[in-house]
Formats: structure tokens, C-alpha cells, sequence
């Protein structure tokens, strides 16, 4: 029983401190924050923070790898129900969108990963977050194949296409954070996906 009781402590410390990462580093770039903020930040000493994260490098991956996986669950959850493309693609963009304005401070943390992605920037960070940037835009392109298919959507590149989703809906969730932070999610889902079929929209 203490040997569980020591791995639930040690593991809700790892979360306060992930926690506490998170905020540190949506609020500066990797480069300018420091271990010492974010152990002040959870209020835990430099050691403890030092026996759950070695280096900076690591917890700044751990923290984008630990939301980036409830994304992606977020995600799976979507797919399995299935559906018509359209509502599947407005309830996928609703479940990233939940865990952005839960976790607001990881959004500027994703996009600065994604933007590395995407332009085939070299990253200290490793493989893995790249895996992740792949596989929710192949989920997002295959529902816009289906899509273009219905002619719902013009006839353009899937990457051109899936890329002007992601940066609208980006954009809906910036103006939310910024200028509407009541705003329901559905709304600001809605807002985004209303702007996309549109500028998408097949050519008469």
C-alpha cells in the first residue's frame, strides 16, 4: 500500500509539474525559459524537479507529447462514431478544439512545433511530436478526400486544403483567446468551419 501510495504522490508531482511547464513555456520561447521558473512555478524544489525531468529538452517534449496524446484520443473517439465527412469534420475540429481552451497555454507551444513541421525545420525535439503533426493531418486530409468527392469542396490539393482548415481554425481559436474568452467552443468552432466551407466551396 506505501509503495502505491509513493507512485500515486510521484505521479501527481510529475502532473503539477507538466502543469507548471506548460504555462512557462506558452508564455516563452524554449530558449528563454529556465528549470528555475517552471520548479517555481509548481512550487517544487530544483531536485525534485530534476528527478522526474533531466533535462529542459526532455520536460519541454513530455509536456507536448502528454497533450498532444489526449489530442489524439480526442481525435480517435471522433473517428470511431463515424458518420457523414461534414459532421465528422466539425466534431473533430470541436474535440482539438476542446483541448486548446482547456489547455490554452499549450496551443502556442503546438503551433511553434507545427510551424517546424510543416516547413521541414530542423527540431532538437525528435521524431515523435513530428509523428504526431502527421497523423492529425492525414485524419484531417482523409475526411477532406471524402469531401471533395461529395463536392462539398472544390477540386484542390488535400495539403492545400488541409492546411487552410488547421490555420482557420487557429484563427478562430486566437480570436477567442484574445478577444472572446466566454465564447462556447461550439461557436468558435462554428465560426471557423463556416469561413472554411466557404472559401472552399466548390466554384458554380
Amino acid at each position: 500500500m506505501a509503495g502505491t501510495r509513493r507512485e500515486i504522490e510521484r505521479e501527481q508531482r510529475r502532473r503539477l509539474l507538466l502543469e507548471a511547464a506548460e504555462r512557462v513555456f506558452g508564455r516563452k520561447p524554449f530558449n528563454e525559459a529556465t528549470m528555475q521558473e517552471v520548479a517555481a512555478e509548481a512550487q517544487i524544489g530544483m531536485q525534485g524537479l530534476y528527478e522526474h525531468f533531466p533535462s529542459k529538452q526532455d520536460l519541454y517534449e513530455q509536456v507536448v507529447l502528454h497533450r498532444a496524446a489526449k489530442l489524439q484520443r480526442s481525435a480517435e473517439e471522433v473517428l470511431k462514431e463515424g458518420g457523414d465527412p461534414r459532421d465528422l469534420l466539425r466534431r473533430l475540429a470541436l474535440a482539438y478544439a476542446t483541448v486548446f481552451v482547456q489547455h490554452p497555454m499549450f496551443l502556442p507551444m503546438f503551433l511553434m512545433e507545427k510551424v517546424r513541421f510543416e516547413w521541414n525545420m530542423e527540431t532538437r525535439f525528435g521524431p515523435a511530436l513530428w509523428k504526431v503533426h502527421q497523423q492529425e493531418t492525414a485524419r484531417v486530409k482523409g475526411i477532406l478526400e471524402a469531401l471533395v468527392r461529395k463536392k462539398a469542396l472544390r477540386r484542390e490539393p488535400l495539403e492545400f486544403l488541409a492546411q487552410l482548415c488547421f490555420d482557420i481554425l487557429h484563427a478562430s481559436l486566437w480570436y477567442r483567446f484574445h478577444h472572446r474568452p466566454t465564447e462556447e467552443v461550439q461557436t468558435c468552432v462554428d465560426r471557423a468551419l463556416n469561413v472554411f466551407f466557404t472559401a472552399a466551396a466548390p466554384q458554380r
